[in-house]
């Protein structure tokens, strides 16, 4: 309940900042009152914030009781909110109301009562310590499991063990719950040369909650354990163990020296299971002596960002299993060195490929099918129910394994993992999209100098970090494209949504949005593809926008316009079939955050201007669409607000003859992304037609696509110094200094572009960070270039290019790692060759070149 709590508190205060932005001027309310009831919803926020690991009945009561009040809260502010636009656009003056006034009133009071009643019980409350996680022992394992999909990992660690290197050394095994981190570091643990080749070896687990004195009375007991075994006669190690008092008297510090003093001088193998934050390192670390005679320590770890910290000599990530690999395993655990009938074979191996990949989940169906009839009716009906099977499974209770996970994350992390598991669309996501949805559902906590999306990047690098959410794909320079959640993670946090009644999940096939309304789901909704559709607390997304069709502004009530208030995030297809009621619409759309337009092929749609006066407006993204100028500031609308900066405004995408103004540039300064086309219907293709050089004004714009569907010469045209990525479609080059003049440019794209004389000649002029270089169509046939004037090229790109004159050392240019040709002449082809065949011969073996030959059509 501590999860739906805060972001029921962080969509609150979301609200209220909104309320307070200064483009409400004109919204009649008590800005002394708003404030101070921000004032509190922040203290109760930062407050559950730093407690709200403390499990205690009357704590979650109080927690339900906070998730009401603000729920309630942010559905009243609305009503008051649209009161007093319709009544603007009415042409009437908003009217004070003493209602409201008193209902906020009551609220500071009652969140201040609430406040002091949770300050009371946190005090009463105290943490749970327990030291050993589910299935986990906290000793060495007496046996080690079978060991696939990690033979190399196992090799090279045993050959960093023994290595030359003299000093204490840290390996480190990272991945995410349930991936055979444990399994690995026991097979090393166990195995024979380890034995004979360290004097002392021990083994500890460490907890969340974990107690430095636990870890440390677990290593002597395990050092004691072990040498009992293999120690015969007489051993000064045995009575420094024993001397002076009993290990459940001694101090932590007591216990860390005893540990040292036995120790050193000694060749010692530590493993530390299971650790879960730098701070539990920190505290057993100076109790470990560097004795400069090969000692080692293994630390296995759910959290890259622990793995980082730990400075190791070097770090294995653990890797799902493959198919084959995961079969072997299964195979291996139900039916040992038997062989599997050939009736159950397939059945067995879709089993396998529906634990994906996880070893833990394998093995524990592995052993529920060990212990069953072998069947094809049980196997089935294994089938059918694998994850129940797997959460009431004796191997170790899998689910609960990996809800560890889930338990160590910090309040604003579980909500937002929370979230992006049920959105993630067959568990895949764009980061981009996961950011602004964060964002839009007021997820995100702003920071000083960073913008919402920023730290909403910073929330899922952390989640990554932790192996929460998986990397499926990676950009071409290196950054994370798209991310998804394993099943079983994504099935605990269903049930964890439910628990903390953080969404609401009903059956809403055929259902409009004031149905959904009706029926006390939150106005705001996101549908997602499963056999059931959770709506979430702030965000719709209206693919029909059946309601917008339906409603007009001037005739409904309050009620049924609170969609259009609460809207954060609108999706809309082919908008040109509604007409002009969208467009009436757009002034409803108050706290708008993301909206994209798609227009179906030969309809052209233009936004009306009072796009321009959305205040909150962040993303504006369409295939192709006209985007009216701003009215001018002294446009004599009565109850129009003045003009105001959208200084939130990030990304503008698709739109058609931009006028780039000083009313535009002046309006949205912190645009990051400008994707812009000028159609052929203008006699004038110059860029001072169009103002475009402004662009040098947006000082904070880091990508930029340009495309001309005339011939637009870009003479005499400068762009800002902060582009990171520049795409140019159809335009007229005289000459690239427009481009290598941008010191921090890394990715440039280059289609069906021409040049002066169908020659690119580089001579002076270097590219010095760029990374990615793609030149498509166009009429170039002589590059003149060298390996100088690209210093960090990493990918180049060449398409439908007839090249006669090519840069000769690229085979040298020591960054470079990819080169793609796609339908070039024959000559193009061949210089790609004797550039891999250059790199391959100085030691670049990851060196990839990709050649698509033309057709013989082309």
């Amino acid at each position: 309940m501590a999860v739906w709590a805060y972001a029921s508190l962080m969509s609150l205060m979301h609200t209220l900042e909104m309320i307070l932005h200064p483009s409400q001027q004109q919204l009649y309310t008590n800005i002394i009152q708003i404030e101070s009831l921000l004032q509190k919803v922040r203290s109760l926020q930062e407050f559950l914030e730093d407690y709200s690991h403390r499990d205690h009945e009357e704590m979650a009561a109080l927690g339900s009781r906070i998730a009401d009040k603000a729920r309630a809260a942010d559905s009243v502010i609305d009503y008051h909110v649209l009161d007093q636009i319709l009544a603007r656009s009415k042409g009437k003056e908003a009217e004070s109301s003493t209602g409201f006034s008193e209902y906020i009133q009551n609220l500071i009071e009652e969140m201040d009562d609430l406040f002091e009643r949770i300050k009371e019980t946190a005090g009463e409350a105290r943490p749970q310590i327990e030291f050993s996680p589910a299935g986990s022992s906290r000793l060495a394992p007496s046996d080690h499991n079978n060991l696939v999909g990690s033979d190399e990992k196992l090799i090279k660690i045993m050959d960093t063990l023994t290595g030359d290197q003299s000093n204490c050394e840290i390996i480190s095994i990272v991945g995410m719950g349930g991936i055979g981190k444990t399994t690995l570091a026991k097979n090393v643990y166990k195995n024979a040369y380890t034995a004979q080749h360290f004097y002392i070896r021990s083994w500890a687990t460490v907890s969340q909650n974990y107690s430095a004195s636990q870890i440390i009375s677990d290593m002597l007991s395990e050092i004691n354990r072990s040498k009992q075994e293999s120690v015969l006669g007489d051993d000064p190690l045995q009575e420094k163990l024993y001397e002076g008092k009993r290990e459940s008297d001694l101090s932590e510090y007591q216990l860390g020296d005893r540990l040292y003093k036995i120790l050193f001088d000694r060749r010692y193998l530590i493993v530390i299971d299971d650790l879960w934050s730098i701070e539990a390192w920190e505290k057993i670390r100076a109790f470990l002596p560097d004795n400069g005679n090969g000692s080692r320590i293994i630390i296995t770890t759910r959290e890259i960002n622990v793995a980082r910290q730990l400075n190791s000599l070097v770090s294995f990530e653990m890797e799902l299993l493959d198919y084959d690999q995961s079969w072997n395993l299964l195979r291996d655990k139900v039916f040992g060195k038997e062989t599997c009938p050939p009736e159950l074979e397939e059945l067995g191996k879709d089993i396998a490929i529906k634990c994906r990949g996880l070893p833990l989940a394998i093995v524990a169906i592995g052993g529920f099918l060990a212990k069953s009839s072998k069947t094809r009716e049980v196997w089935e009906d294994t089938m059918e129910n694998l994850n129940s099977i797997i959460s009431s499974g004796d191997e170790g209770n899998c689910m609960e394994i990996l809800k560890l996970s889930y338990k160590n994350l910090p309040i604003h992390l579980k909500s937002c993992f929370l979230y992006i598991a049920v959105i993630s669309e067959y568990r895949r996501s764009m980061i981009p999209d996961i950011a602004w949805l964060l964002v839009g559902e007021g997820f995100v906590k702003p920071i000083r100098d960073k913008t919402l999306e920023e730290v909403a990047n910073e929330y899922i690098t952390d989640l990554i970090e932790r192996n929460l959410i998986l990397v499926l794909e990676i950009g071409s320079i290196g950054q994370v494209k798209i991310t998804g959640i394993h099943d079983f993670l994504g099935d605990i946090c269903l049930k964890q949504v439910e628990e903390e009644k953080f969404l609401s999940a009903i059956d809403t096939r055929n259902m409009t949005v004031a149905t959904a309304q009706a029926l006390d789901v939150v106005t705001r909704a996101f549908e997602i593809r499963s056999t059931t559709n959770v709506y979430a607390s702030r965000l719709v997304v209206w693919d029909g926008l059946e309601v917008v069709e339906e409603l007009s502004p001037a005739e409904e009530g309050t009620s049924q316009l609170v969609p259009y208030l609460r809207l954060s995030f609108l999706d809309r297809q082919n908008l040109n079939s509604m007409g002009r009621r969208f467009f009436d619409s757009v002034p409803l759309f108050l706290f708008l955050q993301s909206l994209i337009v798609m227009s179906s092929p030969g309809n052209l749609i233009r936004l009306p201007s009072e796009i321009w006066d959305l205040p909150h407006l962040r993303h504006l993204f369409s295939n192709i669409v006209l985007l009216s100028d701003p009215l001018p500031h002294d446009y004599p609308k009565k109850g129009r607000h003045d003009p105001h900066i959208l200084e939130n405004l990030q990304n503008l995408v698709g739109a058609v003859d931009f006028w780039c103004g000083e009313d535009v540039y002046r309006r949205a300064p912190n645009l990051k992304m400008l994707k812009i086309v000028y159609s052929p219907l203008f006699p004038r293709w110059d860029t001072a037609f169009f103002s475009l050089s402004n662009l040098v004004h947006l000082q904070k714009l880091e990508t930029l696509s340009l495309e001309s569907m005339g011939t637009m010469s870009l003479n005499h045209l400068s762009f800002p110094v902060s582009l990171k990525k520049l795409t140019l479609i159809g335009c007229h080059l005289p000459d690239m200094t427009i481009a290598s003049s941008l010191p921090k440019l890394e990715e440039l794209g280059l289609h069906n572009c021409t040049f002066e004389g169908h020659m690119w000649r580089l001579e002076d002029e270097e590219f010095l960070e760029l990374k990615k270089l793609v030149i498509g169509r166009g009429e170039l046939l002589h590059w003149q270039a060298d390996k100088t004037h690209f210093p960090a090229l990493e990918s180049l790109f060449i398409r439908r290019l007839n090249l006669e004159e090519f840069p000769e050392d690229f085979g040298e240019l020591p960054t470079l790692r990819t080169i793609g040709v796609d339908s070039c002449s024959d000559s193009t082809n061949k210089w790609a060759e004797q550039i891999a065949e250059a790199q391959e011969s100085y030691g670049n073996e990851g060196f990839q070149v990709i050649i698509t030959r033309k057709k013989e059509d082309d």
